[in-house]
């Protein structure tokens, strides 16, 4: 690694955003006439020679830790996986090699207030096998449905958001309807 003009630590992929120097003690003029600073390229040092502040050792590390915790993890190999119907977040998502049937759900927001959790559809990738699943038993019963990649779980509508819907479009209708015989009873007057 060479360093660049900014103070810039270079890579082959690019630049890692480590500033050359990082001063803890800023703003506190006490110790800035002491010189105590950190040098996060060479190592925190304070104004005696050779010996190392400890609230600087502190202040590198916690630098260094805020920088690994903002790379992201190193991961294993991720296949998609399918939600479709009553769940916050419709969609494919990338998972692990075997996940089960609730982290898939999970990542997808969990069903909505008006999915039916009583007969959920899995349709196996490899065999295009459907299997019904009663969620509500699955979880009382703690048995665990692990998927393959390439799996689909439908969440179907509860009965009563079909209702909802049935009593929506009836609504508009018969609003329509009073208004087509309002305004005829008007004319004819």
């Amino acid at each position: 690694m060479a360093k660049d003009e900014v103070g810039m630590l270079k890579e082959e992929g690019g630049t890692r955003n480590l500033p050359r120097r990082y001063d803890v003690h800023e703003g506190h003029d006490e110790n800035r006439q002491q010189g105590v600073a950190c040098d996060s390229v060479r190592g925190p040092r304070s104004s005696v020679s050779g010996l190392r502040s400890p609230v600087c050792v502190v202040a590198a590390l916690l630098v260094v830790a805020g920088w690994a915790l903002a790379q992201p993890p190193a991961q294993g190999p991720t296949f998609k996986y399918y939600v479709w119907g009553q769940v916050r977040g419709p969609g494919a998502y990338d998972l692990g090699v075997s996940p089960d049937l609730m982290e898939l759900l999970s990542a997808a927001g969990g069903p909505t207030q008006y999915a039916d959790v009583a007969h959920v559809v899995l349709v196996r990738a490899t065999t295009q096998e459907r299997v019904n699943i009663n969620l509500k038993k699955m979880l009382f019963s703690g048995q665990v449905i692990l998927l393959s990649p390439g799996d689909i779980v439908m969440v179907p509508n509860s009965a009563w958001y079909s209702i909802r819907e049935y009593m929506s479009i009836t609504t508009t209708v018969v609003s329509f309807t009073t208004l087509v015989f309002t305004i005829m009873n008007w004319v004819s007057r």
